[in-house]
């Protein structure tokens, strides 16, 4: 069963130094296989803990993905939902949960948006306008560089697709691809290649994610809703927050169409609180927003490939964690 995010992650055993990039939730920064910091194997150990405890395994297999086709019909454009085409996902672990505002809050406190490593360099002139409320850095909503104490478990929102990115590289992770994402979402046990349209099953139930229909219209905290969750334990794939992925939204064309945006523009998955129609809150369903849109009902969460971790200690086996899922 997956652990509630905001659950101890105390690990007292391990030093100080391993004790406070576990808290930080910067785990993967311990067993990344490039890193130049010389952890002892016990550090390792510790931080695979974490790891099984606040993310799920996705295994590796194919992806239908729905490609949006714009065609003419007389004078008309429109997107043609059912072209597909297929992609190959390998091994990742992905976040169980959205990052939450008390997860960002440690990467605002740690400078984050002083950093230059953490931006590319073609953002660097925006990230100055990545403020608050009342002018200090961080998410849109936030108010003299603190989120809302009643809203530490929610997602964060109000952070554009820079700043998403930005987290992840702190945290040793990355956003996920669209087809990872999906992945996560719509892999079966079963033998069929047959993929789920929600996490929880085919069949649409507003009572497992917060859409429109379960007429909060707002965040919740980021364990709400669990029985929506995936096969593996990952929570919220639909509903409460869209989710920033890597990639670069566009429309496919044909009939020598050329589809041209007014600024570029990164995919969003998921739907959210306010997501009214049933088919924009599918596992399969692909939409975009500019980069820096910085907005109430987007979020994100982080993954890493199974091949950027180091080995797993012999001490340890993770098939009871994974099992357990």
């Amino acid at each position: 069963m997956a652990v509630a995010p905001e659950a101890a992650l105390a690990f007292a055993a391990a030093p100080p130094d391993v004790r406070r990039l576990i808290r930080d939730r910067r785990y993967c920064k311990l067993l990344a296989v490039d890193s130049d910091l010389p952890f002892e194997e016990s550090s390792k150990a510790f931080a695979w803990q974490a790891v099984e405890q606040e993310m799920a395994l996705v295994p590796a297999g194919e992806v239908r993905l729905a490609t949006s086709l714009a065609a003419t019909a007389g004078w008309v454009l429109e997107a043609n939902a059912n072209a597909f085409c297929s992609d190959r996902v390998e091994t990742l672990y992905l976040d169980r949960y959205p990052v939450t505002n008390a997860d960002f809050a440690r990467f605002v406190a740690a400078g984050a948006y002083e950093e230059a490593d953490y931006w590319p360099e073609e953002v660097l002139p925006n990230v100055l306008q990545f403020v608050d409320i009342t002018g200090h850095p961080g998410p849109r909503y936030w108010s003299q560089g603190r989120p809302d104490a009643n809203k530490l478990n929610h997602p964060v929102v109000g952070v554009c697709w820079y700043e998403a990115n930005a987290y992840a590289v702190w945290a040793g992770k990355r956003l996920p691809t669209s087809a990872e994402w999906q992945r996560a979402g719509t892999w079966s046990r079963s033998s069929s290649s047959a993929q789920l349209r929600y996490p929880w099953g085919n069949a649409f139930d507003p009572r497992k994610a917060n859409l429109r229909a379960a007429g909060i219209l707002d965040t919740v905290a980021v364990d709400a809703f669990p029985e929506g969750r995936s096969l593996n334990g990952v929570q919220q794939l639909i509903g409460n927050v869209w989710e920033w992925v890597r990639d670069l939204f566009h429309l496919e064309v044909s009939d020598e169409i050329a589809v041209v945006f007014d600024q570029p523009m990164a995919e969003v998955r998921g739907g959210a609180f306010d997501t009214f129609f049933q088919s924009q809150a599918t596992c399969q369903f692909r939409t975009g927003q500019p980069y820096l849109h910085r907005s109430s009902n987007v979020g994100f969460r982080c993954c890493i490939s199974d091949g950027r971790l180091a080995p797993l200690p012999d001490s340890m086996d993770s098939s009871e964690g994974i099992a357990n899922a």
